[in-house]
């Protein structure tokens, strides 16, 4: 009887630190797969709404590489794996639907706040969005310089008590990149500036928030996000959902999960 215990115990020890996978090692695992998925999806949207940047096909494979690269795999790994789970659609569809899941939860947290038009006076709103420019940009490597920069000053200034929220969706960042993006956020009020500055880490929703002095208004608001690295190698960075929210104190301040892998 104790011989059989130990022998269940060693099974269930080895089936934990296989995952209990049923796809063979060879091919790309059912979570890995998820992920390279779903950043796939993302890669394939991108090329549809933008067939002016992807003109050839060779600039369209060039974006797809970019998805190996990230996850170190190369085109025959993906190629292969898909033909495996072909043969098994309960893997693929039961993936599949995890993958619309998480691009279905990314969704919702960026329409978790629908702004006010901008018209006036906006002092009286809770949350706003001041954002007068395109909501979408790319930053390519063969630029000497990526910024994105962005100066808000209004006729009448920002009620007093107020905090402002730079928030962006970043894809197309390689875990080799030496030199990451950088946010960066400024309020003027009228004799101080308050500033934070923010890393972008990877893949996905960030955002640098700055909070006033409650007793004085505010004149000015302005930063930039950064990409400084001419060393780096991949094929571009894609800025997307940009927003800048202010709000009063008390109201609810936008918050969207951070995702992995996109």
């Amino acid at each position: 009887m104790s011989n059989r215990i130990y022998i269940y115990s060693i099974l269930a020890l080895i089936c934990m630190a296989a995952s209990c996978s049923r796809v063979p090692k060879h091919i790309i695992s059912e979570r890995k797969m998820r992920v390279v998925l779903y950043d796939m999806l993302i890669a394939e949207a991108i090329v549809e709404t933008m067939p002016d940047s992807f003109p050839v096909s060779d600039d369209r494979q060039a974006l797809f590489d970019a998805v190996f690269r990230k996850h170190k795999i190369t085109q025959a790994d993906y190629d292969s794996s898909l033909i495996w789970y072909g043969k098994n659609m309960d893997l693929y569809v039961a993936i599949h639907r995890l993958v619309l899941r998480d691009v279905n939860a990314n969704l919702s947290a960026m329409d978790q706040i629908k702004p006010s038009a901008i018209s006036g006076d906006i002092s009286d709103h809770d949350s706003i969005d001041i954002w007068v420019y395109p909501r979408f940009a790319i930053f390519k490597p063969e630029r000497v310089f990526n910024t994105l920069t962005f100066d808000i000053q209004p006729e009448t200034p920002y009620s007093s008590g107020s905090s402002y929220v730079f928030g962006v969706s970043l894809w197309g960042i390689t875990p080799d990149l030496k030199h990451k993006p950088k946010i960066h956020i400024s309020a003027v009020l009228a004799d101080t500036i308050i500033s934070v500055n923010k890393d972008v880490t990877g893949d996905g929703y960030f955002e640098a928030t700055v909070r006033t002095v409650a007793t004085k208004q505010v004149r000015r608001v302005y930063g930039y996000i950064l990409m400084n690295d001419a060393e780096a190698s991949y094929h571009a960075i894609f800025l997307k959902n940009i927003r800048l929210m202010k709000y009063n104190y008390g109201s609810k301040a936008l918050t969207a999960p951070q995702t992995e892998g996109g």
